[in-house]
């Protein structure tokens, strides 16, 4: 997966990003702890992987969380309209054309 090298929020944030490698994730499942037994385990390591992502906010450089505290005080730091701006690098874009999008304009 490629992403980009700084995103912009809605309120004009820079966030720096780079790529978890291998070694970071590894720290990153060990920081997730009980989360991980938990049927939201994926759920949890995907949203942490590109709370993560980010390396510094507004050119302020951020660490590499190491607890589940650190993890949440990173994701509150980058804000809603962060979260915004990076679910579509992580997650891709809602394709409107969907099938169950154009049924549902029909009805």
């Amino acid at each position: 997966m490629s992403i980009p090298a700084e995103v912009k929020t809605a309120a004009g944030k820079t966030l720096s990003l780079k790529e978890i490698d291998p070694g970071s994730m590894l720290d990153l499942i060990e920081a997730a702890g009980s989360a991980m037994s938990s049927q939201f385990a994926g759920a949890w390591l995907g949203y942490a992987q590109m709370v993560c992502s980010v390396t510094a906010i507004d050119g302020v450089p951020v660490q590499m969380p190491i607890t589940k505290d650190e993890v949440k005080e990173l994701a509150n730091d980058i804000g809603n309209d962060g979260v915004a701006a990076l679910m579509p690098i992580f997650y891709g874009k809602k394709d409107a054309s969907s099938a169950d999008e154009k049924a549902a304009v029909k009805n």
